[in-house]
């Protein structure tokens, strides 16, 4: 066999060339001559980036500049994007050695240095633990001077793969992954810093520069505020802040049934059970199914919104993805005591002035209190008890057309950002808005005992008072307005703003690979519309403004003849204006304030009926049909997986085997009719996406964030909307 020219500029891999598949070693000959031209073209930019790079000994240890800009087309690059790119892992190796040898030597320097700073660094732990410098051949092995063994079999340099060099070389560290399998791209990042030490703000940018970092994690994490001021910090201090600060979102799960040891889920399936362990005398394995079956219909008596689903699934659950509380301790120089109040003895939050903030008949209840009063508070449903739900999702089982095991996504939603968007989040003030009160206005305003406890301040639509007991000057205070209180408003700030969603959705496919799904499925934007269309429940609706500005509703349900003026608990007589949409919906709030409708007789109430009704749900299938598909297509398409249709049963295929005459027998044939289907959208659950998901998704969004809030609203969002296009 022709040893070919190769093997003339590179004798050392002669012996290997017959342990190749022969297609593949043909290979080479072409991939050193592209590796050479790889070289070539490279050299320039390699070796002015090695100019630009910090210094042989200083990859041992600490540098406290940041990192200059790279120059582009380097050598690796042009072994990755020239033409011809290698088929099998000889050629690729063959392409690295011919790069750099002889003409090159940038790529081999690269190398070396980096691995100077491993062992440098491998050097440093051992000192550190009281370990020998260098390990003993004898006491343990070679590799043990790296902090991960290498989890290959020992091997020559050429039989190993170049994936698995390179790993040797970049043992990463990995930030946490959590329960519901995100992880911190802030955290990660910060774990692989490469400088040391250095000012905060340059900390900062090496932050948003690193992979899947987004500056909405670092501000809601107060990374921002706690480096961009600070002239020195040390990379134990931002990982240390980062660890300490990060976003945690946990879960409830309202109705999950998965625990039911027994494989019955109907409650004629269980009861049939018990029926035959009766039968049969066995009293303790009734008992025993008896138990069972309460505790797993408990379970499934949790939910509320079970009847706003597709006929059909099985274990229906409802996931809340919430974001904790963060503890608020008292400010500095408050404490909670005890008071008497007609010898009923309660207890209050006092300054160190002893002026009282808050009471209750526990410290807990004044705790409480002052809580409610002057700190943080938790944002509240009005669909959920739980406090600070960022996302819902309603799912349950189905098996599609396909026969595929299937998580169906009936809804996903969040009330907490929907009344964002129309009430306006609280937050921090602006400077400029911000106006602090002479003592002399105060005094007038607020009598001249108040004007010497508190500082004043005039901001929009308020007053904000600030003890003296607890800042000195009125500059401490104006300082303390301006970075912890927040304006008035009904919805507290929150992350995730537009990209809730996202957050969900990968939720979603990580709870689906954990559980034996092979797909998720996702409802239409009609099916959402019509499960709400209030045509569906009312024959009518009449509605009045009243004097004060508010509304008086009365609806008329199906089949009833009168208008009733409360409904479901919901009294609907004095309906502020700003809360229409979350009673009957965004469109039909539109059209009461538009005073739609006819005019009942000579009253001042209108009549809403028919098509007034119906609703028609555009909002849903701009999410349903669009946002969420486009999404989920974009993000599983690195997995081989695409969004696809398919069908599910809505019901049961009902069986007719005739009828049964005496003495005669059966009389027709029987028939079976099928249950209606539905058709909806999907992803699979591919290996690869499995594999992917459990190592954790990077839990702020890496993809656009759509415009949530007006939906192609301004130019500049629909250019972003078309972005996952």
């Amino acid at each position: 066999m022709d040893e070919g020219a190769a093997f003339g500029f590179f004798p050392q891999l002669r012996p290997r060339r017959r342990l190749q598949d022969p297609t593949a070693s043909a290979d080479v000959p072409l991939q050193v001559l592209r590796g050479r031209l790889a070289g070539l073209l490279g050299l320039p930019s390699d070796i002015g980036n090695l100019i630009r790079s910090p210094q042989p000994m200083e990859a041992f240890g600490s540098y406290d500049y940041e990192k200059p800009p790279q120059l582009p087309y380097t050598t690796e690059q042009f072994l990755k994007e020239l033409p011809l790119a290698p088929t099998a892992p000889i050629g690729q190796l063959a392409g690295q050695a011919a790069s750099f040898v002889p003409l090159n030597p940038a790529p081999l320097v690269r190398g070396a240095q980096k691995l100077g700073t491993m062992v440098g660094e491998g050097m440093a732990e051992r000192v550190a633990t009281g370990r020998p410098m260098l390990p003993s051949l004898l006491a343990e092995p070679q590799a043990a001077m790296f902090a991960v063994e290498p989890n290959v079999p020992r091997m020559n340099l050429l039989d190993t793969p170049p994936e698995t060099m390179t790993s040797l070389l970049e043992v990463k560290p990995q930030a946490a992954v959590s329960d519901l399998g995100f992880y911190s791209a802030a955290e990660q990042a910060a774990l692989n810093l490469q400088r040391n030490k250095g000012s905060g703000q340059a900390f900062l940018n090496d932050l948003l520069k690193a992979e899947n970092v987004k500056k909405d994690e670092l501000q809601w994490m107060g990374v921002d505020d706690f480096l961009k001021e600070k002239p020195n910090v040390t990379k134990q201090e931002v990982q240390d802040f980062i660890t300490n600060n990060r976003v945690d979102v946990q879960e409830v799960t309202l109705g999950s049934q998965g625990q039911n040891p027994y494989p019955y889920r109907s409650a004629d399936e269980w009861q049939s059970a018990i029926n035959r362990a009766e039968r049969s005398r066995d009293f303790d394995e009734a008992e025993r199914l008896t138990n069972a079956w309460e505790a797993y219909e408990g379970l499934g008596s949790q939910t509320k919104y079970q009847k706003y689903t597709l006929p059909g699934g099985e274990n229906y659950r409802e996931i809340l993805m919430t974001l904790p509380q963060k503890p608020q301790p008292l400010p500095e120089g408050f404490n909670v005591d005890a008071y008497s109040v007609n010898g009923v003895t309660k207890y209050g939050v006092y300054d160190a002035s002893g002026h009282r903030y808050g009471s209750g008949a526990t410290k807990d209840e004044a705790l409480q209190k002052f809580s409610e009063l002057h700190q943080d508070k938790p944002y509240k449903s009005s669909h959920f008890d739980e406090p600070n739900i960022l996302a819902h999702i309603r799912v349950n089982d189905r098996v599609d057309a396909d026969g595929k095991k299937m998580l169906l996504i009936e809804e996903i939603q969040s009330d907490w950002h929907q009344a964002g968007r129309e009430k306006g989040y609280q937050k921090s003030y602006a400077k400029e808005d911000v106006k602090p009160m002479p003592k002399d206005k105060a005094a007038s305003e607020y009598g001249l005992d108040n004007a010497d406890l508190f500082w004043y301040f005039d901001v929009p639509g308020n007053t904000l008072q600030i003890p003296k007991s607890r800042f000195a000057t009125q500059d401490e205070a104006l300082k303390y307005v301006l970075t912890e209180k927040k304006t008035a408003g009904d919805v507290p700030d929150a992350p995730f703003k537009d990209t809730w969603y996202q957050l969900a959705l990968k939720r979603a496919l990580k709870y689906a690979a954990d559980n034996g799904y092979e797909r998720v499925g996702l409802t239409t934007g009609k099916q959402q519309a019509d499960r709400f269309n209030l045509a569906e429940s009312f024959d009518a609706m009449n509605y009045k403004k009243n004097k004060d500005g508010t509304f008086a509703l009365g609806v008329k349900p199906k089949g009833e003849g009168i208008f009733q003026n409360d409904f479901g608990g919901t009294s609907l007589s004095n309906i502020p204006e700003k809360e229409l949409p979350s009673i009957v919906g965004k469109e039909l709030a539109q059209k009461i304030i538009a005073g739609e409708g006819r005019q009942a007789g000579n009253t001042n109430r209108y009549i809403l009926e028919g098509i007034d009704l119906q609703i028609g749900g555009e909002g849903m299938k701009k999410y349903y049909d669009e946002i969420y598909p486009k999404f989920l297509d974009k993000y599983g398409k690195k997995w081989n997986a695409r969004v696809g249709e398919t069908q599910i049963k809505v019901g049961e295929d009902v069986v007719d085997q005739g009828m049964m005459a005496p003495g005669i027998g059966l009389i027709g044939e029987t028939t079976v009719k099928a249950a209606p289907r539905e058709t909806i959208r999907y992803i699979d659950i591919t290996p690869e996406m499995k594999g992917a998901v459990s190592k954790g998704q990077p839990l702020f969004a890496a993809t656009p964030a759509l415009p949530l809030g007006g939906l192609l609203g301004e130019p500049e969002k629909k250019k972003e909307l078309s972005l996952l296009d």
